[in-house]
């Protein structure tokens, strides 16, 4: 056995044991009723697939060449692995399209909590103002200690610019809205395409392996 080739097997061993470590700390506490954690945690999952596929492949890298018993016993159950594998990211693809719309439900909530209350602020300011009588208007004309005497005039001014503040706040809250739904359907897109290839992969890398199983 050539130098090399026992480096690769020792490193793709070695990249296995960390992709062990790995899957027990991101599942570790569970979660499974949290779809944010369901999400995230599958995500973590496709970014890091390159770790095991490398893995596999520097192991079986070589074929039977030079191979002990024992060793083919753990190649025998690597292969079968790659296969769970396979089915495993899978069905990462189906968490991310079924938990992305309860994601941005609660997304479109927690935007709607932060600019609801102002928006409605707003609002009650205009319908006050326009149900203030013009002595009313006239009384908080002074006490805002404006320079204006027109009341008329302040109560048009004052109404314009709450209109303008409950304008404004609708358009950030609609804009957060569709910026939290882009990242969301971005994300899901970005990692369920990854999951898919990387499923495609394992499956290929279990089917290649099949000497290891006989």
């Amino acid at each position: 056995m050539t130098p090399a080739l026992v480096l690769f097997r020792v490193v793709g061993y070695g990249l296995l044991l960390l992709t062990l470590f790995d899957v027990v700390s991101a599942l570790v506490p569970p979660q499974f009723s949290n779809p944010g954690w369901q999400f995230q945690t599958a995500g973590g999952f496709v970014e890091r697939s390159a770790v095991p596929l490398i893995g596999f492949i520097l192991v079986f890298y070589g074929n039977q060449e030079i191979r002990k018993k024992r060793e083919m016993l753990v190649l025998k159950g690597l292969s079968w692995i790659a296969l769970v594998s396979a089915i495993f990211y899978f069905l990462l693809v189906v968490v991310f399209f079924v938990t992305l719309p309860t994601l941005n439900d609660r997304a479109q909530s927690q935007v709607s909590a932060q600019f609801d209350p102002r928006i409605t602020q707003a609002q009650q300011i205009q319908t006050q103002l326009d149900k203030m009588s013009g002595t009313q208007v006239e009384a908080l004309m002074k006490s805002s200690r404006v320079q204006m005497t027109d009341a008329t005039a302040f109560k048009a001014k004052a109404m314009q610019e709450a209109a303008t503040v409950e304008k404004n706040l609708k358009d950030q809250s609609n804009i957060s809205k569709g910026t939290q739904r882009t990242t969301l359907v971005k994300s899901a897109v970005k990692w369920g395409l990854g999951a898919l290839v990387t499923g495609v992969l394992f499956v290929r890398l279990w089917a290649g392996t099949a000497w290891a199983r006989q």
